[in-house]
């Protein structure tokens, strides 16, 4: 099974995600994650690999852009054409207040202090949406249960 965190950004909100379902976060202290506000991996347009939890479920991350639910509904679509089911696939979009000010702070040019802002802005209001995040994994962990 393939798990994939979807956001506006792969290097925000969604890798979070992603490291709590790792079990690699257990609280608001992420500043450290591996490639968290690293915008250049964003840019590829490409899943960004995770990691793997202890049943072999491959995790990753994708930044979709401004509509996270029409981007899900999109990708759930293009899954159902290629013949993978969601036992193969699941898509989940993490979306947290503040995610707009994410976004354009993770724009803001390098050469004007943008991946210190970047850094700044998205710690704060990541920390204080941790418990957003949190309850998105848990609800995903409870339906993954239901599956088997």
């Amino acid at each position: 099974m393939n798990i994939m965190f979807i956001s506006n950004t792969g290097v925000h909100h969604a890798l979070i995600a992603a490291n709590i379902f790792l079990g690699r976060l257990h609280n608001p202290n992420f500043r450290y994650i591996k490639g968290f506000c690293d915008v250049a991996h964003d840019k590829s347009g490409f899943p960004i690999y995770i990691g793997e939890d202890n049943q072999s479920r491959k995790v990753y991350t994708l930044g979709v852009g401004k509509d996270v639910l029409m981007a899900k509904k999109t990708l759930e679509d293009l899954r159902d054409i290629l013949g993978f089911t969601e036992r193969e696939l699941v898509i989940e979009p993490v979306s947290v207040p503040g995610e707009s000010l994410i976004k354009f702070c993770s724009r803001w040019p390098k050469i004007l202090g943008g991946a210190h802002l970047n850094a700044l802005v998205s710690t704060y209001i990541l920390r204080r949406q941790f418990h957003v995040i949190q309850k998105t994994v848990e609800d995903l962990q409870g339906r993954l249960k239901e599956m088997h």
